[in-house]
């Protein structure tokens, strides 16, 4: 078991599991961690790449998922040695729905995407550059991991996918915080579109608790840092994280507490 953390909880931040499932394994397709601080209105958003090794098989902690948001959630605290208060899970129509209702986004797509996919009806097909993006574009965008095989292969790794996903999520949050007259309006659709532990009324107090932000200044967001190329127990391109760097980028953005957080609290399974 994790030593418990002699350090206190800091008043007014609260930490939240952003999580997305990738409609056919049950896996999570994206998994973030955000911490957000009202008193000095500041959230720090962390993705943690979906082949993050954990060391129960098949050793990767989307599979966590497949187990419900609880189980993810419960990898994801034990793993960063943060509780986790709140989780928002979200599905391809929620997210489709929540990038409509702001009237899409302009976002500079950072490579030439071309993939197919018939089981989804996944289609991605789209030139590197500033483009507009309703919200079934958006979806691809963030759901692109590399081109079709046959293809010229783009140089595109699973961070920068992460990278993505969190700009996008920025553009989102500007427009949305560009619009305090709809807060309500935005709100609602949004907690109809998502699962989520929060109620209706948490989510209108959040959002107007932190509507006097700026996404682009006030927003900082990393991916947690690590090896993409590990192999296990017959398991390949697993990601085995960087502890030193891991804990920084923990104290950094996501540490709810009064003081740094230690080694010891986190729990990072390591490769033999």
């Amino acid at each position: 078991p994790q030593p418990e953390p002699t350090l206190s909880r800091r008043e007014n931040v609260w930490t939240f599991l952003l999580a997305a499932s990738d409609q056919v394994s049950g896996n999570s397709d994206t998994i973030m961690v955000a911490c957000y601080d009202a008193d000095a209105q500041t959230v720090g958003l962390v993705s943690i790449p979906r082949d993050t090794f954990v060391a129960q098989r098949p050793y990767r902690i989307n599979a966590s998922y497949q187990n419900g948001v609880d189980a993810l959630r419960d990898a994801v605290s034990r793993m960063l040695g943060i509780p986790i208060d709140y989780y928002i899970t979200v599905d391809v129509s929620g997210f489709v729905q929540l990038v409509d209702c702001v009237g899409g986004i302009d976002f500079e797509i950072p490579v030439n995407m071309s993939y197919d996919d018939p089981v989804q009806d996944l289609h991605i097909h789209f030139s590197a550059g500033m483009t507009h993006l309703d919200g079934q574009a958006a979806m691809e965008v963030c759901r692109f991991r590399h081109n079709n095989y046959g293809e010229r292969q783009v140089a595109y790794s699973d961070v920068e996918r992460t990278q993505t996903q969190q700009a996008v999520l920025s553009l989102i949050a500007q427009k949305v915080l560009a619009n305090p007259q709809k807060l309500p309006d935005y709100v609602e659709l949004f907690h109809a579109s998502v699962k989520t532990d929060l109620s209706l009324s948490d989510c209108l107090w959040l959002a107007q608790s932190a509507a006097g932000m700026d996404p682009e200044t006030d927003l900082s967001s990393a991916t947690l840092p690590g090896d993409g190329t590990a192999s296990y127990q017959g398991y390949t391109w697993l990601y085995e994280l960087d502890p030193d760097e891991t804990l920084r980028l923990v104290n950094q953005l996501l540490n709810p507490y009064d003081g740094p957080m230690t080694a010891d609290l986190l729990d990072l399974a390591q490769i033999p």
